[in-house]
C-alpha cells in the first residue's frame, strides 16, 4: 500500500459533543449546528493528518517515492480542508461572539 493510501486517518466524532457547546446559541438552528458541528470535527480529523503527514516528511527517511505519496496524501487532505471550510466559513466569527456575548449576560446577572 502506498504511503498516500493511509490517509484519512483520524477519524473522531466529537460531533455530538460539538453541537451541545453550540446549543446556546439561540440564533442557530438545529441544521446549523449541525453543519458547524461536522465541519469542525472534520477539519480538526484533517487537521490532525497534515500535521502527522509534515511530521513524517521532516522527521522519516523516505525514498523520493515516498516522499511523492506523502506530498500527494498532503494535497488530498488539504483539497479535504477546503471543502469542509464551506461549512463554517464565516460563521465562526458570528457563532463566537454570540457566545461570549452569553457568557458575558450571565456573569452581568451575577
Amino acid at each position: 500500500m502506498s504511503l498516500d493510501e493511509d490517509y484519512p486517518k483520524a477519524k473522531r466524532d466529537a460531533r455530538g459533543r460539538l453541537r451541545s457547546l453550540l446549543e446556546p446559541d439561540s440564533a442557530l438552528t438545529e441544521r446549523e449546528r449541525q453543519e458547524i458541528a461536522m465541519g469542525l470535527n472534520i477539519l480538526g480529523d484533517n487537521a490532525r493528518d497534515l500535521d502527522e503527514i509534515l511530521d513524517r516528511l521532516v522527521n522519516e527517511t523516505h525514498t523520493p517515492a515516498e516522499v511523492g505519496e506523502l506530498l500527494i496524501a498532503f494535497q488530498l487532505t488539504l483539497g479535504q480542508v477546503l471543502g469542509a471550510s464551506d461549512l463554517v466559513n464565516g460563521r465562526l466569527y458570528d457563532v463566537g461572539d454570540r457566545m461570549k456575548a452569553v457568557q458575558l449576560a450571565g456573569e452581568a446577572k451575577s
